[in-house]
């Protein structure tokens, strides 16, 4: 009897861990070269969901959300350039947020198109840091809230490129 009340605690403390690394450092790896120079394919690194269903993410940060297209079903990461209420213009190769032009360090190059919006209520639009080379809310609209899995906490791989976000 006593063996059995050892495994069921052990199952029990399992689960508990899984659980909270399921909603404060889930561990995801970046695929494809969307999000470069920020991220390029085969980086590790941990989000937090807890942050995303709380409403803990504000412009500029990284999320990673699940989307569905002629492709199939997968999770992405992007930029949130515009939160619900925001106007979000892409004229002349800038991106402008409620009139002022974005300073983006981390693009490298113009961002092609050509968008005039405002973010509805629980919605967020999102662009790749490797912006023409990016399948993004240029292409696929303002996002859902809903959608969300995740905020960018922390780059864990390759180790000398470890950093905080």
């Amino acid at each position: 009897m006593e063996i059995v009340k050892e495994w069921l605690k052990t199952i029990l403390y399992a689960f508990i861990i899984v659980l909270a690394l399921y909603f404060i450092a889930w561990p995801v790896t970046i695929e494809g070269d969307s999000m470069k120079p920020t991220f390029l394919d085969g980086d590790k690194v941990v989000t937090s969901r807890v942050l995303t269903m709380t409403g803990k993410y504000k412009t500029g940060d990284i999320v990673v959300f699940h989307m569905i297209d002629e492709y199939g079903q997968r999770d992405v990461i992007k930029r949130v350039i515009g939160i619900e209420g925001d106007t979000i213009e892409i004229k002349e190769g800038a991106v402008y947020r409620n009139g002022v032009a974005i300073l983006e360090e981390y693009v490298k190059e113009n961002t092609e198109g050509e968008v005039s919006l405002t973010v509805p209520k629980g919605g967020i639009f999102v662009l790749g840091d490797n912006r023409n080379h990016s399948y993004d809310s240029r292409d696929m609209g303002v996002i859902s809230e809903s959608e969300l899995k995740g905020k960018v906490i922390l780059r864990w791989y390759p180790f000398n490129t470890i950093k905080r976000f």
